[in-house]
């Protein structure tokens, strides 16, 4: 029988896709460059989400894609009436939400993450330190393929059966230095913001699912294998073929935390960031998308719409239609599972 904790979570999970399908960008409308067709967009994508989800009778498979076509739609929103948002701070949460409820969800993505002294963009890099994160996991996915291959290798010769505890030891490290990639990122990337509204707590999200994950707090990460904390160092990881993050902090020795909140920073966008028609693609679907507004230069002034991310446990912000970030954290795939295993259906 179903543990307490397992009905917990599923009703969780359930909550989560209520709202995400209920959901629009987090972007004030008026702050846009087409205030009302920006309106009406979301307003569309969502009436769209809800009904592609009911349709979906419970298949998990199905309610995953009704979320990643939903999030494209609302990127498309952005692209065709709010363009002048698009290296804010709600917007890069926005993309973190995407990635994270959407496991198909690839590089490269419209106007994420900011260019470098953006106009309107986010004080910190939060596009920086994601990739930083989705990069770290496929690099610790290979690595623990590399510790598997041996394992596969030796179990076959007795005479490297000594072998045994470095290959151990080994698979240790990739999950040392994955997590540590992970954390350190926001820590190098946003030193003055604090930690958890940087992205520290990225990783148990984007752990990967089949291996377990050894590190669910901040900043005490260290207590399932004190072990990093004497293994961890710059080269050694990079050894190991992490090869996209600056730093590898051990345990004990991050800096300490940032106190800024995220703010959106730098002026105005008063054109389309990627010119008048924009055409992107995601899995087996291409967008192409055509802004509007341009003439009207309807730009919100960065001192007027800030990012307004309250201190969480979570770095997403849920989808409004309201100035201000919230804290909901997709759940993904397992959320969809879990849901399913219950035999809820929305």
């Amino acid at each position: 029988m179903p543990s307490t904790g397992f009905f917990v979570a599923s009703a969780a999970a359930l909550a989560a896709f209520a709202g995400l399908a209920n959901a629009q960008t987090n972007i004030t409308d008026n702050a846009c460059a087409s205030s009302s067709e920006y309106r009406k967009c979301n307003s569309d994508v969502s009436s769209k989400w809800s009904s592609c989800i009911r349709g979906c009778n419970g298949d998990g498979n199905c309610i995953v894609d009704c979320g990643c076509t939903s999030h494209q739609k609302y990127i498309n929103c952005m692209a065709e009436t709010c363009w002048n948002q698009v290296y804010s701070c709600e917007y890069q949460l926005f993309i973190q939400q995407y990635f994270a409820i959407c496991p198909s969800a690839s590089e490269p993505i419209p106007f994420w993450p900011a260019p470098e002294n953006a106009p309107n963009r986010c004080s910190c890099d939060l596009g920086k330190v994601l990739q930083t994160t989705l990069s770290s996991r496929n690099d610790q996915v290979q690595c623990m393929r590399n510790v598997t291959d041996r394992i596969r290798s030796d179990v076959t010769n007795l005479s490297n059966l000594s072998n045994g505890l470095d290959i151990a030891g080994q698979a240790s490290d990739c999950a040392c230095c994955g997590a540590s990639a992970s954390i350190s990122a926001a820590y190098e990337i946003c030193p003055d913001t604090k930690p958890t509204l940087a992205g520290a707590d990225l990783w148990p999200i984007f752990f990967p699912a089949d291996q377990p994950n050894l590190y669910t707090s901040l900043p005490n990460w260290n207590w399932a294998w004190p072990s990093c904390d004497s293994k961890l160092d710059d080269a050694s990881c990079r050894d190991l073929g992490f090869k996209d993050a600056d730093k590898f902090y051990k345990p004990g020795d991050f800096p300490n935390n940032g106190t800024s909140t995220l703010r959106n920073v730098g002026g105005t966008v008063t054109a389309p960031p990627s010119g008048t028609v924009l055409t992107w693609s995601q899995s087996s679907t291409t967008y192409t998308v055509t802004a509007t507004g341009y003439d009207q230069k309807a730009v919100a002034s960065q001192s007027e719409y800030r990012a307004t991310a309250t201190e969480t446990g979570d770095a997403f912000a849920t989808q409004t239609d309201t100035n201000g970030a919230g804290g909901l954290r997709p759940f993904g795939v397992l959320g969809v599972s879990m849901v399913l295993a219950l035999g809820f259906v929305l």
